[in-house]
């Protein structure tokens, strides 16, 4: 009877390690398929980086907020359409799926605070933008890696908050967007393009 109790056990414990493998895999997969929303603001945000240069060349600089708000907007609600469609798509998630979901939705709103509202009340100078930025983008990309224990991400994470301390020593604002670019090329749109790639992989 002992034997057949260990083996039931041992039957069980198996079973519910299948299960939770289960779990990560949608989980993981619905990850990468999330990299479709990260690629489109990528590119909205790259638009935004292309315009603001434009401003600063033609020295329009009273229209730099117009351009970031266009792209802000336009981003907000694409990310409302596209949360609709996913939950009528797939009404069920896990504990990880509906944690990263909470992520988003805090650092969009933090996005959303430190590049448009506060600026925009007197709180600090526009200079700051893009190292708070650079720091709610560190959180971001931190803790996704994380929860979806991806590494890669992880370090995108820290390069993030290195280039906000670095930013902070800088004082010229062309200094400072010039690094920004660059973090957001290659701790951005690379880890983006890599989770869309990770899908269309695991999809085929």
């Amino acid at each position: 009877m002992p034997e057949k109790e260990d083996d039931m056990d041992e039957m069980q414990a198996r079973e519910e390690i299948q299960l939770i493998k289960n779990m990560l895999e949608k989980t993981r997969k619905a990850t990468a398929e999330s990299g479709t929303l990260f690629v489109v603001w990528g590119v909205l945000i790259a638009l935004a980086l292309v315009g603001n240069y434009v401003l600063v060349y033609f020295k329009k600089y009273d229209w730099e907020w117009l351009n970031w708000v266009a792209v802000t907007i336009v981003g907000w609600v694409y990310s409302v359409i596209y949360g609709i469609r996913r939950e009528r798509k797939d009404p069920t998630r896990t504990y990880i799926q509906m944690a990263a979901r909470h992520l988003y939705i805090a650092c969009g709103t933090g996005f959303l605070l430190v590049g448009i509202a506060l600026p925009g009340l007197g709180v600090y100078s526009y200079e700051a933008i893009v190292v708070l930025i650079a720091a709610v983008s560190g959180i971001l990309f931190f803790v996704m890696g994380g929860i979806y224990e991806w590494p890669f991400l992880k370090w995108a994470g820290l390069l993030w908050w290195a280039g906000a301390v670095g930013m902070s020593f800088l004082k010229r604002i062309e200094n400072r967007m010039l690094i920004f670019t660059v973090l957001f090329i290659a701790c951005y749109l690379v880890p983006s393009f890599i989770l869309r790639s990770r899908y269309k992989k695991a999809k085929a």
